[in-house]
């Protein structure tokens, strides 16, 4: 069936199907917009949780494009503020991909310290098994100092620990 004839029902499982109805990839985005304004209609006369149930049927058939979506999240935004803002609320897979985008995020910064702290250490051993050796091999800590280019005050202090 043609999508356009269902963008101004009030029917909510006409706006579950809405993207299994007859359309082309040109109109795809087009489709996806006016499905979006016409759950932010529908607001008015369903409970958040039957919107969130629309709209999860709805994204199995739509396979949500998060770039796509972004934009017509700002669209929509432009036209009006605060259902921009309810759409983001009910939209599941913006909340997957915003769980999963933090996630992600806190792990790449974990790691990211984590190995600084790690090679950090690691050099840290490393300089002080070599200042040890030198020592160990009779050179004088300024000689050391200047072969492994640290500072005498960091030589004497890696020989100590």
């Amino acid at each position: 069936m043609e999508w356009r004839r269902f963008i101004d029902s009030d029917n909510p499982v006409a706006a579950a199907l809405l993207a299994k109805m007859g359309y082309n990839k040109r109109e795809k985005r087009e489709m996806r917009f006016a499905y979006l304004r016409m759950v932010l209609r529908l607001r008015n006369k369903l409970d958040d949780a039957r919107l969130a149930l629309i709209m999860s049927v709805a994204d199995l058939y739509f396979n949500p494009d998060k770039e796509e979506d972004d934009v017509i999240i700002r669209e929509l935004k432009r036209e009006n503020e605060e259902g921009g803002a309810v759409i983001m609320e009910l939209m599941p897979a913006w909340k997957r991909w915003g769980y999963e985008e933090g996630i992600e995020e806190g792990m790449e910064k974990g790691m990211e310290k984590g190995m600084e702290k790690g090679m950090e250490k690691g050099m840290e051993k490393a300089n002080q098994l070599i200042v040890r050796k030198l020592l160990g091999k009779g050179f004088s800590p300024e000689e050391v100092a200047e072969t492994i280019d640290l500072s005498l005050d960091e030589v004497r202090r890696l020989a100590k620990t």
